[in-house]
């Protein structure tokens, strides 16, 4: 079982939900309808703390895309605003690593992400803080993410499309929820290439909260080793 890190306890982690679109100006950058869809990485993917992740497979084109994500405290089915506002139990800062190349092939042939969006390290993830320990509201939260020092995304969660709770109350409509859970909320604009070595930095500051990782020339081929 994978764990992260909620105030210094460790917890468990189920199922990886994770959104996009679900800001305007990115699915408008991906020349996609502002509306958000629904997808999963799977457990493998995870990587509480970051830290160097491996080349996937058969990709040369690895884009980064910070996002707030949810650590469900209790789940449910067809929850209303308030049972999934008080479903979050705490929140932290990842970034959901996308095979930009595989996507795109995906997508031309009408076949799954699974490839681009699941492969091992694709979703790292900070230490959380619990909702009761929040110095902010959610909506109030910021992002941002640097690549070798050079800002590329910035954003506060009063932009997204869905909120929070909102985001919930939609899942539960189609999942069965449960405590432990994870949800990754949508990235901003911004996103873009990583190149094996670059420093990523995902943060925020609200919450005190920064994520490191780098990505290996492992698995790339023609790459340097």
């Amino acid at each position: 079982m994978v764990q992260v890190s909620i105030g210094g306890e460790r917890a468990d982690v189920g199922t990886i939900y994770a959104l996009g679109r679900n800001y305007a100006e990115h699915a408008r950058e991906m020349g996609a309808a502002p509306e958000p869809v629904v997808f999963l990485k799977p457990l493998s993917s995870l990587r509480p703390e970051g830290g160097l992740i491996d080349w996937p497979e058969g990709s040369q084109e690895i884009h980064h895309e910070v996002e707030l994500v949810l650590y469900l405290g209790r789940g449910g089915v067809r929850l209303d605003r308030a049972a999934a506002a008080a479903a979050i139990g705490a929140v932290g800062v990842g970034v959901d690593l996308t095979a930009r190349d595989l996507q795109r092939e995906a997508k031309q042939r009408g076949a799954p992400w699974a490839r681009s969006k699941g492969f091992p390290g694709s979703a790292p993830v900070s230490a959380f803080v619990a909702v009761a320990q929040l110095p902010v509201s959610l909506e109030q939260i910021d992002l941002e993410l640097t690549v070798g020092g050079e800002l590329r995304q910035r954003a506060k969660i009063a932009e997204m499309l869905l909120s929070p709770a909102e985001i919930v109350a939609l899942l539960s409509r189609w999942f069965e929820l449960r405590a432990s859970d994870l949800i990754f909320t949508g990235t901003p604009s911004g996103d873009g290439a990583v190149m094996p070595g670059e420093p990523v930095v995902a943060r925020s500051r609200a919450l005190d909260l920064e994520l490191e990782l780098m990505l290996s020339t492992r698995g790339r081929a023609g790459a340097a080793r």
